[in-house]
């Protein structure tokens, strides 16, 4: 089985895909991009890709989803990943010495509070979390540093100047794991992404969420997207508390048709377990 990722060794995404694994026999392969990961699975060189869908910092992750909207794909597994943003350098410092912070923009932004407080440091985008230790270790200037997980650093040999920088103690990464291809007869499911374009009339989205509501089924997630050569026009992705095998959800999905546009099944999958918190402190 081999799994792709976005990013370089040491990154969140791989820590997902090695849960997504569990006991199976597999190998990784990191992608620069995510669209160029999503292209190698679509030319049947991945077996499955692991995308980080939504944050509970900085929200949906768009610039995955959006790749997905009108591909024949399928998400079957849901994997939450604990988010612990250490700052990464070659050695240890004071922070009036670091000049300029690199990682990737969700990172940077679940960080943005704890970066605010230095003025003196300026911060950089970079492809990504590991990736930034990476440039780091290989960079000649000491005074740069990077946002990554504390494995990265004991990876990377480098060393965490400070732990736990995140805004939110809590801050988690959702991963959907998707293979190319249409789904087959998955039973035990109690989860299912879905992409919907309405005929965007007025009351078009209240009407779709209203033919989910009328057959009892809870939606756990809403998010509006562009589309493309449609200007203000909105499609709209969606995660309900049914499986695919559900016959009320089929029902819900042969209503909907008839007054959406479009709709893609994403993938039907069951709900991912959220890490434990316990211990946590949190700031109020």
């Amino acid at each position: 089985m081999l799994i792709g990722y976005q990013g370089a060794e040491g990154s969140y995404s791989e820590l997902a895909c090695r849960k997504f694994a569990g006991d199976a026999e597999y190998q990784m392969k990191g992608y620069p991009t995510f669209r160029t990961l999503v292209e190698a699975m679509m030319d049947d060189q991945l077996d499955y890709i692991a995308l980080p869908v939504e944050n509970s910092t900085s929200g949906p992750i768009t610039r995955t989803i959006d790749l997905m909207k009108y591909l024949e794909v399928s998400a079957v597994e849901e994997v939450y990943i604990k988010i612990d943003h250490a700052l990464i350098m070659k050695s240890d410092a004071d922070m009036s010495e670091v000049t300029t912070v690199y990682s990737h923009p969700e990172a940077l932004e679940q960080c943005y509070s704890y970066l605010s407080r230095y003025p003196n440091i300026e911060v950089r985008e970079y492809t990504d979390t590991a990736e930034s230790v990476k440039m780091v270790k290989d960079s000649e200037d000491p005074k740069i540093a990077g946002i990554a997980g504390s494995h990265a650093a004991a990876l990377y040999n480098m060393t965490v100047v400070r732990e736990n920088i995140s805004d939110n103690p809590l801050n988690t990464t959702r991963f959907l794991f998707f293979r190319k291809g249409v789904q087959g007869v998955r039973p035990e499911t109690n989860k299912t992404s879905l992409y919907i374009e309405s005929d965007h009339s007025t009351g078009s989205l209240s009407e779709i969420l209203n033919i989910f509501s009328g057959h009892g089924i809870n939606l756990l997630n809403l998010t509006s997207r562009p589309i493309q050569h449609k200007p203000f026009s909105y499609g709209f992705f969606i995660d309900v508390e049914k499986g695919k095998e559900d016959s009320v959800l089929a029902e819900a999905l042969d209503d909907i048709g008839k007054v959406s546009k479009y709709i893609n099944m994403l993938g039907t999958y069951q709900k991912g377990e959220i890490p434990s918190y316990k211990g946590v402190l949190v700031n109020e």
